[in-house]
């Protein structure tokens, strides 16, 4: 393992670093069928793109990006985050996808939310965290609820991709939640590294 900052059963996560970004990290930006329902895609990414917003998210105190890495192999198979971090609400907005698509539709994504939320809960402190998902991703919407977020609402119209509009799904958890109803079921299936004596 290159650098291990969350573990999980079958994933490690490391901070994203420059050298990620002419990787898969940058096919994954170009890769239609990764971008179809994400924030990225709209436009072509070139090298010089992906590293100016890599220059800006290492300097925010606004986010925090990861890679999410298969331990077997130690591949790169996607990327998470907290963005728009509200240092004084607590709040933080969750973003994910799994790039190689032999590691999609496996619950890969699933164990990154578990580790994320519990770094945003246990280490951050954070007392919401929140996300957006295309209604119409109902794979996506599905993972996520299965993981305890809740639907707040819907965004009508929200997004423009793939020539028409789609609506979005904006969906959260909150610290008492994740505490009573997530963490003691969590903590047995993935070993909890900020309760270690």
């Amino acid at each position: 393992m290159y650098h291990p900052f969350l573990e999980g059963k079958r994933i490690y996560l490391r901070g994203l670093e420059r050298n990620d970004l002419s990787g898969r990290f940058f096919q994954w930006a170009n890769d239609e069928e990764v971008t179809r329902f994400l924030f990225m895609g709209v436009n072509p990414n070139v090298l010089e793109n992906l590293e100016e917003w890599f220059d800006e998210v290492r300097k925010s105190e606004k986010d925090i990006v990861l890679m999410v890495v298969d331990k077997e192999s130690d591949r790169e198979i996607g990327y998470c985050g907290f963005h728009e971090i509200r240092w004084l609400h607590r709040s933080a907005e969750y973003r994910v996808f799994i790039g190689e698509e032999n590691f999609r539709g496996k619950k890969y994504g699933q164990e990154v939310t578990k580790l994320m939320l519990r770094y945003g809960f246990e280490l951050l402190n954070f007392n919401r965290i929140w996300l957006g998902v295309n209604a119409s991703h109902t794979i996506a919407v599905d993972s996520y609820m299965k993981s305890g977020f809740v639907k707040e609402g819907l965004l009508r119209q929200e997004i423009y991709r793939n020539s028409r509009y789609y609506d979005a799904v904006r969906l959260s958890i909150l610290r008492d939640e994740y505490y009573t109803k997530y963490k003691q079921e969590w903590d047995q299936e993935i070993p909890n590294i900020f309760e270690k004596e």
